[in-house]
């Protein structure tokens, strides 16, 4: 599993970060989290929500996933679980020189990997205010 976006530790257990006009919710999958104040949300049965202060949060990050490949650092940008792939992205113009990338958008280069080939690496970045 590839983690990406904000995340909380809320009674020594990772969730999910979400907010939504100025109220923080903790977002989970798993329906033992019904015990512990989680209710379902009305779009989608299968995602459950907790309200929280600023102040039950023991922490906050951001996960920006990314992977290195020949000294260069790609970002995460999808994932395709049907081919098992994992899109990375760069800006670096160098990479094209080395590494067989496509072009993607202006000035960035894309390649596309065997999830098994490659190793992902997060950056914990601290959400400041928590």
């Amino acid at each position: 599993m590839i983690r990406k976006g904000r995340f909380a530790l809320w009674n020594n257990e990772e969730y999910e970060l979400v907010s939504y006009q100025r109220q923080y919710y903790l977002q989970s999958k798993n329906p033992s989290d019904l015990a512990k104040g989680f209710v379902k949300t009305n779009g989608n049965e299968h995602i459950f929500i907790k309200p929280v202060s600023v102040e039950e949060i023991d922490d906050a990050y951001e996960i920006v996933p990314y992977a290195m490949i020949s000294g260069y650092r790609f970002a995460v940008k999808g994932f395709n679980e049907g081919l098992g792939t994992i899109a990375l992205v760069t800006n670096n113009p160098f990479v094209k020189e080395k590494i067989a990338v496509r072009p993607y958008g202006k000035f960035e280069y894309i390649i596309e990997i065997p999830k098994d080939e490659i190793l992902i690496e997060e950056d914990l970045i601290p959400i400041s205010g928590f």
